[in-house]
């Protein structure tokens, strides 16, 4: 099976989530999830890079570990095209 850019993506922001977690200090995913108010299964997909994450959410997430999207998002620099559906004829 290939290897998917959005499926690369996911894990990229899931890694910059756990670096920004800990660099907190918040030591669980579960103390990340009570402070930004959702499941910690949740954050913990997100971390694996299994979920995609709106950007309602990630700002959520960013604030518990007082974060701005700002500064997450400055390592993406490559553009990544999102898989479409084809068009049906």
């Amino acid at each position: 099976m290939a290897t998917h850019p959005q499926g690369s993506l996911r894990r990229a922001i899931g890694l910059r989530l756990r670096k920004f977690r800990e660099e907190s200090g918040i030591t669980s995913q579960e103390k990340l999830a009570a402070r930004a108010g959702v499941h910690r299964t949740y954050i913990g997909r997100l971390e694996r890079g299994e979920n995609g994450v709106t950007v309602d959410m990630l700002a959520a997430i960013l604030a518990a570990v007082e974060t701005s999207l700002a500064a997450f998002f400055e390592p993406f620099d490559q553009p990544v095209r999102p898989r479409t559906p084809r068009k049906r004829e």
